[in-house]
Order: C-alpha cells, then sequence, then structure tokens
C-alpha cells in the first residue's frame, strides 16, 4: 500500500511539473517578429501607403512608415524594434511628437506581439498580428479601448 501511495504521488509530481515545462514561457526574442521583413502595403482613402521593415541583427528590426506622392517617397514615422534596459521595445518616431515614443512589449509569440505604452496620448498600444505569409494587421488603440483602428497590410516584396 505503501509503495503505491509513492507511485501515485510520483506520478503526479510527474505530471505537474511536466505541465509547468509545457506551458512554461519562451524567451522572448526579437527574431520571433523576423517575419515583418519586407516591404508592405495597404490602401486607404485612394493613397497607397507602405511600412518596411529590415533586420540589422537579431537583436534589432528597423522600419519606416511612408507614402509615394508625385513619385517622392513622404515617410510618415521611422520605427524600431529593440532591447532597452533588457526590455523588447517597439519605439516610433512621428513627426507630430517631440521625439521617439517607446512601446515596452507585453505579449509575444510567432503570430502576434502587443506594445503599450499607457502614458502616451494615442495610441496606448500596437499590437501586430501575423494572419498569413503574405499579410499581417496592426490594431492602434488607447486605454479604454473605445478608440481602435486596424489597418491590414500586404505582402510586396519576397523574403
Amino acid at each position: 500500500m505503501n509503495r503505491f501511495v509513492n507511485i501515485i504521488v510520483l506520478s503526479a509530481f510527474l505530471l505537474v511539473s511536466s505541465g509547468f515545462y509545457f506551458f512554461a514561457k519562451k524567451n522572448p526574442s526579437i527574431t520571433q517578429l523576423h517575419w515583418l521583413k519586407g516591404k508592405w502595403s495597404r490602401v486607404a482613402s485612394g493613397v497607397e501607403h507602405y511600412e518596411s521593415w529590415n533586420i540589422v541583427k537579431d537583436s534589432l528590426m528597423e522600419g519606416e512608415g511612408y507614402y509615394l506622392k508625385t513619385n517622392n517617397k513622404k515617410v510618415t514615422e521611422k520605427l524600431a524594434i529593440k532591447w532597452i534596459n533588457k526590455k523588447i521595445v517597439y519605439v516610433a518616431d512621428v513627426p507630430d511628437n517631440k521625439g521617439p515614443v517607446n512601446f515596452e512589449m507585453s505579449i509575444l509569440n510567432d503570430t502576434m506581439a502587443v506594445f503599450e505604452n499607457s502614458a502616451h496620448d494615442y495610441p496606448n498600444k500596437i499590437t501586430y498580428i501575423k494572419t498569413s505569409k503574405r499579410d499581417f494587421k496592426v490594431i492602434l488603440s488607447d486605454n479604454s479601448g473605445k478608440k481602435k483602428r486596424t489597418m491590414t497590410f500586404k505582402l510586396v516584396t519576397k523574403r
């Protein structure tokens, strides 16, 4: 009987510990966002907008948002995803702000990344969702969830 109890306790321990291993959070890595590499486009109000991303190194991606007007490139934002103070941070530098704005990563997996900055006016949350190999969505939202903007991008260039 005592041996039977020991087997049950050992089995329960192994089951619980393997469950923790299975559900343990994977160490976040910017390489999980390498699917963003390339030139992406969306059309809004008859104007084609682009977002392009380059892999500088495994710990740094740089990008920009822009549109073409009479064959002239108009950059609307400079972007980066990088490590700052042991955290993955999305950095957006847009003309309307005094300087670059940092958004800390709160969720990251192979198909989704969420970056947040509750102190910023808008957006407070930037969510990237990979919907296929050739499409992704960006969702901009505020702290209350009342103001939300979704943009869908399609891959333009080969990787």
